[in-house]
């Protein structure tokens, strides 16, 4: 078991006795650029998966943050808000890639986000500065765009 999945056992050991004789367990580990989702699962007390679980509303599953560690629910909607993103944030790493790779054009970053031509000339400065890790281009455009849209 790694870090992350001591992690995910610890949170869904500390709930307990959830239904008569079912605890939480967790399944189904996804990655996402900033965040791991486990889905929970319920476990007979003794530890045996069921068959047929039992049926109960709440949240699907839970994220941990790669970074902070941090732990949060997720209900149907905003998982679906997480692959939504995640979706959009790999379309937008894809575009930034071949700008390095082949200088293309910025122009549909200026139009989906609204950005000055100095906020584009600064993600460009970026781009070509950066050894290109995913996180880290994902990280760098955030901050580029949060920080500059208050000084201009």
């Amino acid at each position: 078991m790694n870090e992350i999945e001591k992690i995910a056992s610890n949170y869904v050991d500390s709930f307990g006795e959830v239904l008569p004789d079912y605890k939480y367990g967790f399944a189904d580990l996804k990655e996402f650029t900033s965040k791991y989702y486990f889905d929970f699962v319920f476990i007979r007390m003794n530890g045996e998966i069921p068959k047929e679980p039992p049926v109960a509303g709440g949240h699907c599953g839970f994220t941990i943050d790669k970074k902070t560690l941090e732990i949060e629910n997720l209900t149907f909607a905003e998982l679906g808000m997480l692959e939504n993103n995640e979706t959009e944030l790999n379309e937008i790493y894809s575009k930034v890639k071949n700008i390095k790779e082949n200088n293309s054009s910025l122009n549909w970053l200026k139009s989906k986000f609204g950005l000055s031509s100095r906020q584009l000339l600064e993600i460009k400065r970026s781009i070509e500065n950066t050894e290109f890790e995913k996180e880290t281009v994902l990280e760098q455009l955030n901050r580029i765009i949060k920080t500059t849209a208050n000084t201009v």
